[in-house]
């Protein structure tokens, strides 16, 4: 006598549906997290290297102003002169007139006077006009150095071998043609980064 054999359907039960969309979904949110972490990782190290740029641009523009000063008095062109490299004693500014620009028909000195300043956006800008301009009269030519500054500051050597962050220093019998023996300065970024560099001063007594 043959026995018959009950043929059985094989396919997944219920049970075994419900736990593999339960791994599927698992997996999934892992995966999508793996993703973001990596994303975020590499956005934030897009973000750290353009600073670094940024910064490094700042300081060789910076640089390249502070080797270039020279001793010359700035006329706004409404009767006022200003000395040859100032502070702004109330908050953070310097102007000082600098040499090496390139010598135009309207320029033929290729003097210039910078501003360095930081604005509302916390950004450190600065601006510049020919030394036959006036600040009360044109805008000039303004570049934004750097963003999310949290301060900067010059300190200037005088003659005497001490350091003020004001120029010409209080209380001082420095000519309007004074500069700087060395420049200290410092920039603190938001997010606490602190460099320095050191600038020789044009000597003028």
């Amino acid at each position: 006598m043959v026995k018959k054999i009950a043929n059985r359907e094989s396919g997944f039960t219920l049970i075994e549906a419900i736990v593999s969309l339960a791994l599927l979904a698992v997996i999934s949110v892992m995966s999508y997290q793996a993703v973001e972490v990596v994303t975020k990782v590499n956005e934030r190290s897009r973000s750290g290297v353009a600073s670094e740029a940024q910064l490094q641009r700042a300081w060789q523009i910076i640089g390249r102003d502070l080797m270039h000063i020279r001793p010359r008095r700035f006329h706004d062109g409404l009767g006022d002169i200003e000395g040859a490299y100032l502070t702004n004693p109330s908050d953070f500014g310097v102007r000082f007139s600098r040499g090496g620009g390139p010598m135009l028909r309207t320029n033929p000195s290729g003097m210039r006077r910078v501003n360095y300043t930081i604005n509302e956006d916390d950004q450190l800008i600065r601006t510049s006009w020919a030394i036959t301009e006036s600040p009360r009269q044109s805008d000039g030519t303004t570049l934004i150095l750097l963003d999310k500054v949290q301060d900067v500051e010059f300190n200037h050597l005088d003659g005497n071998g001490n350091y003020s962050v004001d120029w010409p220093p209080l209380n001082s019998r420095q000519t309007d043609k004074a500069l700087p023996r060395m420049i200290s300065v410092t920039i603190i970024t938001e997010n606490e980064v602190e460099t320095s560099r050191l600038f020789p001063g044009v000597v003028s007594d």
